[in-house]
């Protein structure tokens, strides 16, 4: 099992986790535990007077999973996240174990679905990379602020919905706050991911 990981060069993990070369057994691993990850970071939280949306970690699992995972496998990982809440798993901030309430989602909730589609754009800009065999700073810059986009799209014109507030209120709670903390925590793997890790060269070309 994950006899083609580079257990002791974790600057090479995200070729490894994205290859061709992974069974299905394997990926299905990787989707299960990114998606667990994502389930674990969204209970590191804590709340500030100036928001109803309380600041998680969850974004930055979100990051990961793209980071690490090929496109299709981020996407999966996401969705799978979404669903085990949905069926009534503990697994989002706080312990939230629901997405509807009363037939509606969750105040959070647009946030939340547009998890899996924010980590197919982050692994978009790194299978990029991957298959030019360098760190394209560029196009994953460009795919790390895209992803955000729909998370602040659908998460404020839910949260407006939810709590019956026009668009800018819900900006003003739902993206103002957490646009330098979205910012740093991509900013930081942006640094990792072009200063300390190693690409292959373009030979896989099926990471998708």
């Amino acid at each position: 099992m994950f006899s083609e990981v580079a257990w002791r060069k974790p600057q090479q993990w995200h070729l490894d986790f994205s290859s061709n070369k992974m069974t299905t057994l394997e990926r299905i691993i990787t989707i299960v535990f990114f998606s667990g990850l994502t389930a674990l970071c969204a209970q590191i939280v804590f709340s500030a007077p100036w928001t109803p949306v309380p600041y998680t970690f969850q974004t930055f699992a979100v990051l990961a999973t793209g980071v690490y995972l090929r496109r299709n496998d981020a996407f999966a990982s996401g969705c799978l996240y979404v669903l085990v809440g949905a069926l009534g798993a503990p697994v989002f901030a706080a312990n939230g174990d629901h997405l509807f309430d009363g037939g509606k989602l969750i105040a959070s909730g647009g946030y939340l679905i547009a998890f899996p589609i924010a980590s197919a754009l982050v692994a978009e800009g790194l299978d990029r990379s991957r298959k030019a065999g360098i760190a394209d700073l560029k196009a994953q810059m460009i795919c790390w602020v895209s992803a955000m986009l729909p998370v602040y799209i659908f998460g404020t014109l839910w949260l407006a919905k939810s709590y019956g507030v026009d668009f800018a209120q819900a900006f003003e709670w739902g993206v103002e706050p957490f646009l330098i903390w979205d910012f740093g925590k991509i900013l930081i793997m942006a640094l990792i991911t072009t200063k300390l890790w190693s690409y292959s060269p373009p030979q896989d070309k099926s990471l998708v």
